[in-house]
């Protein structure tokens, strides 16, 4: 996993290549393994820092994880034509390896980069549908004047653009920008509103003005002498899939044999490779396949985030797993403490603010899988997504068997929480999903004045139907939010995280699923359960609660951090240029006099916590 730099820029605009070295610099915790540069005049490369005549440069930081050799770094140049740098993994490289060397290509690495050089040189941007895994790239053709920048599929590595007079920067990280003379860090009017009053987050835009995330699934092609950028142009159509698979059994068969493969071609390293271990269904399920693939004599080493004396800790969960496989277990426990000494640190990272205290946990999870010398971590993300395996997911499914007029069915799934073999906690989840979408729809705007577009963003998602929800919540609502901040916890500490439920075949396998098939009687991710009910823990394979890494907020709110924020309260703070200070004491006092048993007081003032930080830390004006 790596750091990237693509900055453009008219000739005779005056800017030293060693401004280039600068923005890469700011992402050194992205790659730590070596760094590379190179600037192109026209028909020249130069490695030269005071030369300014240069139009493109290209820029690297490497963590060094498939061919360790030198050989394998970055910028990378193919046929002396086609130039990389590639923050990323492209899993089945092998395989296209293989097919390229059939049409003629050859390769003097053992590197995913080259095979991603060769792919492009052979079939342009159509490469991209070929390949499976995550990736930001820029592509640059020499001989034609066109560079092409393109995101995975689900964005599950960042790739940001912005462009002032003269100049076009693409970056990993928005960081790398403040390096560049003239930028300045300006708010984001919409999301700021939008996060303040709802939480909300529309992935088409950054926190930053003029700073722009590449869309996931498309390529953006520029034209270098004329400056010019394309639309996005979409490689990936999962909306396309007709859900077509009604029998739960072939589809539980089917799933495990699918998420098995994800698994071993996930696990293609040069360096040690760990799993992340909370507990839950999908993160014990990649655990144990990977101790399964593996063989039973190797040591796999786990990572798992604890609360202990809270209800729900995970550990008896983790337990169960590791007594099942020949594990090295590695625990943490968050304190509250701990993010007020690491918060600076924590906010830099992130580059924006985060949604909630509990993305700390996977911040403290990353700095203990460094210190354990583990550079690649496996872990269950996207398994909710895939198979709507939320909550709420499984009450809009019923929500749309009521409305469709298939009462029966909805009958069958409440009617059967209630026999010996179902779970009941579905109707427990009903007054706590009932208080969420009021909480959603009504939003927080007392506290600014804007109108947002949250309530907006709830009436889509109740509108969609089938499909089109489902497609949804793996490319919307969920995985965009979760996977920024997954990508900045684990990239602060120089750890590459990887996600078999997120392969694009598993995820249009599960969207071929007819919905009906994804639940029993009260039990979400059915083919997951069926489909590794021989290979799963008793214990993990039926529980009935989820929580995943996660901080006691409410607990911390009321308690430890009572004072910092009594502190915080009466100072002079940037925020108060945006929200009134007497509105955010009124959420502190409703918080602590009710214990934070009403999670949406709580969960506004960390917001208006975090933004302040995040105003201070990168002085945004």
């Amino acid at each position: 996993m790596c750091g990237i730099v693509a900055l453009f820029k008219q000739k005779d605009l005056s800017r030293p290549l060693s401004l280039v070295r600068a923005m890469s610099n700011k992402a050194t915790h992205r790659g730590p393994d070596g760094c590379g540069l190179v600037g192109f005049e026209g028909d020249v490369i130069t490695r030269l820092a005071d030369s300014t005549g240069w139009e493109v440069a290209l820029a690297h930081r490497r963590l060094s994880v498939i061919d360790l050799s030198p050989e394998a770094s970055q910028p990378m140049v193919y046929r002396g034509r086609y130039w990389l740098t590639y923050n990323g993994e492209v899993y089945n490289y092998l395989e296209l390896r293989a097919e390229l060397e059939r049409l003629g290509h050859l390769f003097r690495t053992q590197s995913d980069s080259e095979v991603v050089l060769a792919a492009f040189a052979e079939w342009g941007p159509r490469c991209f549908e070929r390949m499976r895994g995550m990736w930001g790239i820029v592509l640059l053709d020499a001989q034609s004047g066109r560079a092409v920048l393109c995101r995975d599929r689900l964005g599950i590595k960042p790739l940001y653009v912005w462009r002032s007079h003269g100049l076009l920067a693409v970056v990993s990280e928005i960081k790398q920008l403040l390096a560049i003379p003239g930028f300045q860090a300006q708010h984001s009017e919409q999301a700021v509103t939008e996060y303040l009053s709802t939480g909300y987050e529309n992935s088409t835009r950054s926190f930053f003005s003029g700073v722009d995330p590449v869309p996931p699934g498309t390529y953006l092609t520029l034209s270098i002498h004329r400056m010019a950028l394309s639309s996005p142009q979409a490689f990936w159509w999962p909306e396309r899939i007709e859900a077509s698979v009604s029998d739960a059994a072939k589809a539980s068969e089917a799933f495990a044999a699918k998420l098995d493969e994800c698994v071993r071609i996930h696990l293609r390293s040069d360096v040690p490779v760990g799993c992340t271990l909370s507990g839950g269904l999908d993160s014990s399920s990649i655990a144990i396949l990977v101790h399964r693939q593996a063989g039973p004599s190797a040591d796999l080493h786990t990572f798992t985030s604890t609360c202990i004396g809270d209800p729900p800790d995970e550990r008896a969960y983790v337990e169960a797993v590791l007594d099942s496989i020949r594990g090295i277990p590695h625990y943490v426990m968050p304190s509250a403490q701990g993010l007020l000494d690491d918060l600076n640190d924590f906010v830099w990272h992130h580059d924006e603010p985060v949604g909630s205290l509990s993305m700390y946990a996977g911040y403290c999870l990353a700095r203990l899988t460094h210190i354990a010398g583990v550079p690649v971590t496996l872990s269950g993300q996207g398994g909710d997504e895939i198979l709507s395996g939320y909550w709420q997911s499984y009450f809009l499914y019923l929500r749309e068997l009521g409305l469709s007029g298939h009462v029966l069915a909805l009958a069958a799934h409440l009617g059967g929480t209630l026999l010996a073999d179902g779970n009941s906690s579905l109707l427990t989840q009903i007054p706590v999903m009932l208080r969420r979408y009021l909480s959603r729809r009504n939003g927080l705007n007392s506290l600014v004045e804007q109108p947002t577009e949250g309530s907006a963003i709830l009436q889509h998602a109740l509108a969609n139907r089938g499909q089109a929800r489902r497609v949804n919540e793996i490319r919307v609502m969920f995985l965009p939010r979760l996977l920024k901040w997954d990508d900045r916890n684990s990239m602060a500490f120089s750890i590459e995280g990887r996600y078999p439920f997120l392969d694009h075949e598993l995820i249009e396998l599960c969207l071929s699923f007819a919905p009906e098939i994804l639940y029993h009687r009260g039990w979400t991710k059915w083919p997951l359960r069926c489909g590794l009910q021989n290979t799963l823990p008793e214990k993990v394979a039926h529980r009935r609660s989820k929580y995943g890494f996660w901080v006691p907020q409410d607990l911390w709110l009321c308690d430890p951090l009572r004072p910092a924020l009594t502190q915080w309260l009466s100072f002079d703070r940037p925020l108060w240029d945006w929200v009134d200070r007497t509105k955010v004491r009124r959420l502190a006092e409703e918080t602590w006099q009710t214990a934070g048993r009403r999670d949406a007081p709580g969960q506004s003032l960390v917001r208006c916590f975090l933004l302040d930080k995040w105003l201070e830390v990168f002085n945004v004006a």
